[in-house]
C-alpha cells in the first residue's frame, strides 16, 4: 500500500474524528457545511463494511446485519476468523437489524495460517493422523 493510497484511506476517518467535537460551536452555513462533511465521512468510512471487521492500530469498528429489532447498548467481544485473527473487546450498539461494534483488539501471535485457523477457532492439534483417529474404538 502506497502512501497515497494510505493517505486517501484514512482521510475520511481523520475528518470525521476531526468533525465531530467542533459540530457544537458551529453554527448557521458552518454548521449545515459540517454536518454534510461529517455525513459524507463516516459514509465514506462505513460503507461495503457490513460484516467485516475494520480497524486502525488498536481499535477497531465493524458493522453486523441481524435480525434484532431491539435498541440498546452492551458490552460485545470480537474474534477474527482470517488474518491477522485479531481479537477485542468493546462496545455495541443495537439498533433495529443492524450493530455497530467499537473496540480495542491486539493481533494474534499467531502468524502462519495452520496456527492462526486453529486459534480463531479455538481449536488445537490432533494426537494422532485422522486416518488413524478414524479407527480407533
Amino acid at each position: 500500500m502506497t502512501i497515497t493510497n494510505k493517505v486517501l484511506g484514512y482521510s475520511p476517518l481523520v475528518t470525521g474524528l476531526l468533525l465531530l467535537p467542533v459540530l457544537p460551536f458551529l453554527r448557521d452555513w458552518w454548521l449545515l457545511v459540517g454536518l454534510v462533511g461529517a455525513i459524507i465521512s463516516w459514509w465514506l468510512v462505513l460503507r461495503d463494511t457490513l460484516d467485516l471487521v475494520q480497524g486502525v492500530g488498536p481499535v477497531y469498528w465493524l458493522t453486523r446485519q441481524t435480525t434484532v429489532t431491539k435498541i440498546g447498548l452492551r458490552m460485545s467481544f470480537m474474534r477474527e476468523t482470517d488474518y491477522p485473527w485479531r481479537t477485542g473487546r468493546g462496545m455495541q450498539v443495537v439498533v433495529p437489524y443492524r450493530t455497530f461494534q467499537i473496540g480495542i483488539c491486539k493481533p494474534s501471535e499467531h502468524y502462519t495460517v495452520e496456527e492462526g485457523l486453529l486459534h480463531s477457532l479455538v481449536g488445537r492439534r490432533l494426537p494422532g493422523k485422522p486416518e488413524e483417529i478414524g479407527t480407533w474404538h
